[in-house]
């Protein structure tokens, strides 16, 4: 890449510094899930792609893309102060089996040496970026609660000054071996099937003029609580930790009025996205519910006590995918 891009970057951050960022909005979103036995299929694909140095597109990145052209379009021009924020609980971790696999079976003559470039955790984040032209900050989370620690960071670096925009949320292709470890474990024993998904949001800064469309961000918190959400069930809005928890992402706005809503690793009967759980949870139930109110998502992951909380305003209406034609050629 050459500099002149990035000097772009650096101009547009220069020009933003010392003017305060007064809204974060969600303005569009995009999902993009298996729903059952069928699998992944080219329905939930975009078109497949080749490069001379590294080979086909993985299928975890061909199925972001999928959704991300509902969320960049594809024939207008991106500012180059826009970035990605991904996370991720599985990451490539099918690259490490599948060479083991070949290593096992051939030596390891037969393991590509290209594909390596595919098998880090942020090649997806980065073939996102390299596909859309998303020239301002790339970040790559790890671990269930990424998605939403992904969107997160996406405020950060917007609020920081960093980019006007950003992609943010999460992904997860599992493995059935990755899948049935899992589900051999007591925190899954009630739950539903470990699926693929991706939940994407434009995240953007706004003024006050604009934040009658989307929701608007209010704040953010992690902690951790002495009883996990897991364990309280219909208790949650009246645990201590959970209103303190709260209470430090919207100061003095904690009211009675505020959903609250409670995610964690393998949810009795309900299908499991890993990192992706968070942000299709907030694109199908809070983004999409017509009528306006103040949402508190909670998500618990892996280690029993840790939260995350992300607060948001829903404005009226829906948060609707783009309608882009031909986005599925992508």
């Amino acid at each position: 890449m050459s500099a002149r891009p990035l000097e772009g970057v650096r101009t547009a951050a220069r020009q933003r510094e010392g003017r305060p960022v007064s809204a974060l909005v969600i303005s569009h979103a995009a999902a993009n899930r298996v729903q059952g036995a069928e699998g992944l299929d080219e329905a939930r694909l975009c078109r497949e792609r080749r490069s001379k140095k590294v080979g086909a597109l993985p299928l975890r990145a061909r199925m972001v893309l999928h959704a991300s052209a509902r969320c960049v379009a594809p024939d207008t021009q991106v500012p180059s102060d826009v970035g990605v924020s991904l996370g991720t609980q599985f990451g490539a971790i099918d690259v490490a089996e599948q060479a083991l696999e070949t290593v096992a079976r051939e030596g390891f003559g037969g393991v590509t040496p290209s594909a390596y470039a595919t098998g880090l955790p942020n090649a997806v984040a980065a073939i996102v970026a390299s596909v859309h032209g998303l020239q301002g900050p790339n970040l790559t989370l790890l671990g269930y609660q990424s998605g939403l620690d992904a969107i997160i960071a996406a405020c950060r670096q917007i609020r920081a000054g960093n980019a006007r925009a950003m992609l943010a949320g999460g992904f997860d292709l599992p493995s059935e071996r990755y899948a049935a470890h899992l589900q051999d474990t007591p925190r899954y024993a009630d739950a539903g099937p470990i699926l693929p998904g991706v939940g994407l949001l434009w995240v953007r800064e706004a003024d006050p003029a604009d934040e009658t469309a989307g929701a608007v961000v209010m704040g953010w918190a992690s902690g951790h609580l002495a009883t996990p959400l897991s364990t309280l069930g219909q208790d949650t809005g009246s645990d201590p930790d959970v209103r303190a928890l709260i209470a430090r992402a919207v100061p003095g706005e904690e009211g009675t009025g505020m959903r609250i809503h409670a995610l964690y690793p393998g949810r009795p009967g309900l299908p499991d996205y890993l990192a992706a759980s968070a942000p299709l949870y907030l694109i199908e139930t809070v983004l999409a519910a017509p009528a306006p109110g103040v949402h508190a998502v909670l998500v618990q992951g892996f280690h029993p006590t840790a939260c995350l909380c992300l607060v948001i305003r829903k404005m009226a209406g829906r948060v609707a995918e783009r309608a882009l034609p031909g986005s599925e050629e992508t």
